[in-house]
């Protein structure tokens, strides 16, 4: 068996020194290491909770609110028994944009206040009613979704909850919302994980601009 000198590239019969310029030959006969396997990818898996698609950097579900390193759900008083499918509480949510509230957020310069949007209105309907901004990619789809016409930016995918009580009235809860939610311009946000009861004509605040006022129906005649 010859080994080739990496120095001359004679032959040699030995596989320790070259036969020709004595150069050693064991750094030549020496396999390079193996570069170390490719890190594993990010798995996504679904929701222990509720089975909601999550992403694998998520710190929340968007669907149901659980926290995936706690293993909790925020803490809030037990919904009332379900109602019929779709059926309607005699109460509307009205969204609009309120420039009083854009004008004590802090955006920079950033932002543009979103003149002339139209105020909507959404029907609250079943006993919970989902406030947020919809994210097509997880198949998630809030009832007042913010983010159209005009998105608003400061809401989180699954930013608050407004739940029927067993007096037919609405209570408010922020579900660990990255920027908060207030009632009636109060100076500080509601408590996160907390039901804030609601009356005819209360309004909710959140995100940059947005502003959701709860309304009772008039009664038909």
């Amino acid at each position: 068996m010859t080994t080739t000198c990496a120095s001359c590239g004679t032959a040699s019969a030995t596989d320790d020194y070259c036969d020709s310029c004595g150069s050693p030959l064991a750094a030549a006969s020496t396999p390079a290491p193996a570069a170390p396997p490719p890190a594993p990818a990010a798995v996504s898996e679904p929701c222990p909770n509720c089975g909601a698609v999550r992403s694998a950097d998520d710190a929340f579900c968007e669907a149901c609110g659980l926290d995936f390193t706690t293993g909790r759900i925020p803490d809030s008083a037990p919904a009332p028994a379900p109602s019929a499918a779709g059926a309607t509480t005699g109460w509307t949510a009205v969204i609009e944009a309120d420039r009083a509230f854009f004008d004590g957020n802090d955006a920079g310069g950033v932002l543009a206040f979103p003149e002339g949007l139209a105020p909507r209105q959404v029907a609250l309907t079943g006993d919970e009613v989902v406030i947020g901004r919809r994210s097509e990619g997880k198949g998630f789809f809030p009832t007042i979704d913010l983010t159209a016409p005009v998105a608003d930016p400061g809401v989180s995918h699954r930013h608050a909850v407004l739940r029927r009580q067993a007096d037919g009235s609405w209570a408010l809860l922020d579900e660990m919302s990255t920027n908060g939610t207030w009632v009636n311009g109060a100076d500080q946000p509601v408590p996160r994980g907390t039901l804030t009861a609601l009356h005819d004509g209360d309004y909710v605040n959140c995100g940059t601009f947005t502003r959701i006022t709860v309304v009772r129906d008039a009664p038909a005649t």
